[in-house]
């Protein structure tokens, strides 16, 4: 038996309630089962109930054991002070809140175990998605969950990018600069993308993007690029610059160390990647970014161009170490992450940072109107039976997969339930 199973019975109302009694033979009547809640503390908030006439409202907590309850240390915390129903699978110990005897339900004889025994055989299915072999049977229940994945998705990335910065770098440009920079690291070099962002002004870049030279110093002189001797005249501009602007505007610098380079391709180098930030930086107003219109913000970064690329970098990936010639272009995965990464969950804060639901409409608005992702998930999908029309779709079945599939989690998904019910 799985805890997750009884929330799912006790949630879905998949119980008969007219039979209920307490382990001491007492009926009760439930007359709200509570909201079912994710985080820490009980399993459901405000529940309501009514024993031997008097009814009582409170928080409901279920376990597989009632002696749970002591190996949880729920007597320890006060968050189960408020708790006026234990409903457990099987009761094995009494258990007392306050020296008072805490009202249990057992269901052991009310579950329909050929219910369970089809619950078990999808979690045992060995497949990557467990309902893979009928899942194009539920293509509605699959869009609304890819809907609600996807919501959770951004929010989550949205909030993140709020508490990354500090109070008082929590304006509207601090936020965006911050990801744009954490957008285009990748997982490899996200973390020190996010210190760049906490130590480079944003107000400093607006007043530096006049002069090329100067922008380039101050980003490659923040994130610690500047500290080397190289003999390259180009290099040695920047650095020249980077020790002027660092004294006159007291900055701070990284550490080179911070940045990763073994395991990912040259493209994917930080030194690289920056340059292009910074190609970006000087032709793309950020302070314009929230009066574009969706297809606005997409076509400026898609004829983002290159000529604003110092031609040092048409052979070169890192400082001071020549690599073979090449025509420089904005990759498509750069423009791509720029949004999906970047300016989406940036919309998402401005909406918790302003109370503005326009701001989410504009980030949806966005994401279904770019093409879908092309990955191992997706392909995946692909294979049994569904595509993903746009980038929402697709950014909807990443979230599905690492977050629902990947635990099995199937009971929190709306085509794991359907499955389930069939």
């Amino acid at each position: 038996m799985q805890e997750e199973y009884l929330h799912y019975l006790w949630r879905m109302k998949r119980l008969n309630f007219n039979l209920l009694k307490l382990t001491n033979g007492v009926p009760i009547n439930i007359h709200e089962i509570g909201w079912y809640n994710l985080d820490s503390g009980p399993d459901f908030f405000n529940g309501t109930v009514s024993i031997d006439g008097l009814k009582w409202s409170g928080n409901i907590e279920l376990h597989i054991k009632s002696s749970d309850w002591y190996a949880h240390n729920h007597h320890l915390d006060e968050a189960y002070n408020n708790v006026v129903l234990h409903v457990v699978y099987e009761h094995d110990k009494e258990v007392f809140v306050n020296g008072v005897l805490l009202p249990t339900i057992e269901l052991k004889s009310q579950i329909d175990m050929i219910h369970f025994s089809n619950y078990q055989k999808i979690l045992s299915n060995p497949q990557r998605v467990p309902c893979a072999h009928v899942v194009k049977n539920y293509k509605l229940a699959l869009l609304q969950q890819i809907d609600v994945s996807f919501l959770h998705r951004i929010e989550r990335k949205g909030i993140e990018l709020i508490e990354m910065l500090n109070l008082e770098k929590r304006d509207k440009y601090s936020l965006l600069l911050a990801a744009i920079l954490q957008a285009t690291g990748g997982r490899v070099n996200k973390l020190p993308m996010q210190e760049l962002a906490k130590i480079l002004p944003y107000q400093l870049i607006t007043k530096e993007q006049w002069d090329k030279t100067r922008l380039e110093a101050l980003v490659f002189g923040s994130a610690g690029f500047l500290k080397e001797d190289f003999a390259d005249e180009y290099y040695k501009s920047l650095q020249h610059t980077w020790t002027f602007l660092k004294h006159k505007h007291s900055l701070l610098e990284m550490n080179k160390s911070a940045w990763k380079f073994s395991g990912i391709r040259p493209y994917s180098f930080p030194s690289f990647i920056l340059a292009q930030i910074n190609a970006f930086l000087l032709q793309f107003d950020l302070r314009s970014l929230t009066d574009l219109t969706a297809k606005q913000i997409i076509d400026q970064i898609n004829k983002l161009s290159t000529s604003y690329i110092d031609v040092y970098w048409e052979n070169h990936f890192v400082f001071g170490k020549q690599s073979k010639q090449r025509t420089l272009s904005f990759s498509k995965q750069f423009k791509q992450n720029l949004i999906i990464n970047g300016v989406v969950p940036y919309f998402v804060s401005l909406k918790h940072l302003y109370n503005d639901f326009s701001y989410s409409d504009i980030a949806v608005e966005l994401m279904e109107k770019l093409p879908s992702e092309k990955n191992n998930v997706v392909n995946y999908w692909q294979n049994i039976g569904f595509s993903p029309q746009n980038a929402l779709e697709s950014q909807g079945l990443l979230e599905l997969n690492n977050e629902f599939c990947k635990f099995k989690k199937c009971l929190s998904c709306k085509v794991g339930t359907e499955n389930l019910e069939k």
